[in-house]
């Protein structure tokens, strides 16, 4: 398992949030297994997908992806709270992934 984000990937945004999102939905994409049925493969879908950033295609686990530099407190900021919540008390809710990574150079 690679430890370590894909700087170059980043090179071509200005904002924190966006470098960081693309580097760590990066990573998931390279080094993450679906935990629900240990496919080693998960899909990334189009980005603005409602509460959903990676899919299995063997057990069709729906996953988003959360991450953080830094410990991980008690609240995960989302950008729309009316969206998250009427995604997560549906009956297609998604897991959560939680990324926490250090501090990085951007």
């Amino acid at each position: 398992m690679n430890f370590h984000f894909d700087e170059t990937l980043a090179e071509k945004y200005e904002s924190k949030t966006q470098k960081i999102r693309v580097m760590s939905e990066n990573w998931v994409g390279n080094n993450m297994f679906c935990p629900c049925c240990g496919n080693p493969h998960l899909l990334e879908l189009e980005n603005n997908e409602p509460v959903a950033d990676f899919k299995c295609d063997n057990c069709c686990g729906v996953f988003e992806l959360k991450s953080k530099e830094g410990n991980i407190g008690k609240k995960i900021n989302d950008g729309a709270y009316s969206t998250m919540i009427r995604r997560i008390t549906s009956i297609t809710n998604p897991e959560l992934f939680i990324l926490q990574y250090s501090s990085i150079i951007l």
